[in-house]
């Protein structure tokens, strides 16, 4: 619509677009025209009204909007804030935005011939005259701002309810996470008064060595072991006491084998005692080493020694060879896929065997594999116990038999404190050394690919 076809309209501060076929109203034309502030708008074909309309036309004091075929307002009306006349007359409204109520200047309301909700026709009224309309706008007003109020107060105890739960939520994740940290720590606790408790009695044992000398008895016998195990028919051995027997005898000379070495030859009470504080000195020299090489700075510094080494790789091959990148191209770009695909395996195992292995249950298979063993080698004691002919061989060496039972009774003692305690540092260790492991893996791998890009191009 033309604005000079507006301006004829208009008449004062009245603009009348009343009986026009308008299916839309013309803002951006009304708001040309700032001295009009009553528009007469009724009996049309308006549908429904822009959402720019009271942003725009914040200026209106009179609204004819009678006679149309509005079905709703838009939340933002109350922006007309100096609107005192609405007529609504003979629409479709059904109900109100609960902004209305903002529209502190509303002095008179016709809602009639709408099909509004009953409780809000019941306010409404029929406004028949001016102290109707007058109080219909009152009485809508009231209505929707005691609306609004219980909507926002219903949403503000809803959100103090949420906020309660997760509040308490909170608190129960905590408490159950630090009731999983008491337990951790009682294990870690318990587990270190036992290796202090070992390494108390190894030295005990070490102190005492010199003058021992036991009467070799025959091996206690456990409760009945749950693996039974027949005889030959020719009465001798059986062929797993035969596999036990070569698998001790295994052991056994390894044993003395590293005996040997750490004794300089001498493998008496005396030497083996002196030569025990150095095997566990080296013992604890080997777990601080792993320790340390484990530790993130040390990961960090290894993983920058990588890159620098491949960079100055590269560019040493580059001088010496020249302008390689015609036939090294192909080459690097698998060589690049092939090492990221690894190293990504390598991650995603360690990170499976961090989060999935249940360590517990390693541990009590440890334990299960030890004391088949242990009830294994009983069984060989009481078979070897009932042949005279080796009894009569072994009588004269019992005593050393017994230091050297009582010696590996105290080492494995040691070595089993040790291996819980690298249990317990993995599980509890592993996610964060992990994640410490792909930041730094992912910063140098970036740092690779930047400098072998640079060489090749």
């Amino acid at each position: 619509m033309a604005k000079n076809n507006l301006r004829d309209k208009l008449d004062g501060n009245e603009l009348d677009l009343s009986m026009m076929s308008l299916v839309e109203v013309p803002v951006k034309e009304i708001a040309a025209l700032p001295r009009a502030t009553k528009i007469d708008l009724s009996n049309n074909q308006l549908s429904s009204l822009p959402s720019n309309f009271a942003q725009t036309l914040g200026n209106i004091t009179h609204l004819e909007l009678g006679s149309n075929k509005l079905k709703d307002l838009p939340t933002n009306f109350y922006k007309l804030q100096n609107l005192k006349h609405l007529d609504l007359y003979n629409n479709q409204l059904t109900d109100l935005p609960l902004s209305f109520c903002q529209l502190r200047s509303l002095k008179w309301l016709d809602l009639k011939g709408n099909p509004l909700n009953p409780s809000l026709r019941k306010i409404a009224g029929d406004c028949l005259n001016q102290k109707e309309c007058e109080a219909a706008a009152r009485n809508i007003i009231a209505h929707l701002k005691k609306l609004q109020n219980q909507m926002e107060n219903e949403k503000q105890e809803k959100l103090k309810k949420e906020k309660e739960k997760e509040d308490a939520k909170a608190r129960a994740e905590e408490e159950k996470q630090a009731k999983k940290r008491a337990e951790k720590k009682a294990a870690r606790e318990k587990r270190k008064a036992e290796l202090r408790a070992v390494q108390e009695s190894q030295k005990t044992a070490v102190n005492g060595t010199a003058g021992i000398e036991k009467q070799y008895s025959a091996v206690p016998k456990p409760a009945p072991p749950a693996l039974k195990h027949k005889k030959s028919k020719s009465g001798g051995l059986s062929f797993l006491a035969w596999i036990n027997i070569l698998m001790l005898v295994c052991l056994l000379g390894v044993t003395v084998a590293g005996l040997y070495v750490y004794t300089d030859g001498d493998l008496t009470p005396n030497g083996i005692s002196a030569a025990l504080p150095r095997i566990v000195e080296n013992a604890s020299i080997l777990i601080s080493l792993t320790t340390e090489a484990l530790h993130p700075e040390n990961l960090t510094r290894t993983a920058n020694s990588v890159v620098d080494s491949t960079s100055a790789a590269w560019t040493s091959l580059q001088e010496l060879s020249g302008d390689i990148s015609i036939h090294m191209t192909p080459f690097v770009e698998k060589v690049k896929a092939g090492f990221f695909e690894l190293i990504e395996f390598v991650l995603c195992c360690y990170d499976w065997i961090v989060k999935n292995v249940d360590w517990d249950s390693v541990y009590a298979a440890f334990t299960t594999t030890v004391k088949f063993f242990y009830e294994q080698w009983l069984v060989i004691c009481e078979e070897l116990s009932k042949n005279e002919a080796l009894m009569a061989v072994w009588a004269p060496i019992r005593t050393r038999t017994a230091f050297i039972v009582e010696y590996f009774e105290v080492v494995f003692a040691i070595i089993w404190g040790y291996v819980s305690f690298g249990i317990e540092y993995i599980q509890e260790e592993g996610p964060g050394i992990l994640s410490v492991v792909k930041e730094q893996s992912a910063a140098a791998f970036h740092s690779a690919k930047q400098s072998i890009e640079g060489l090749v191009n």
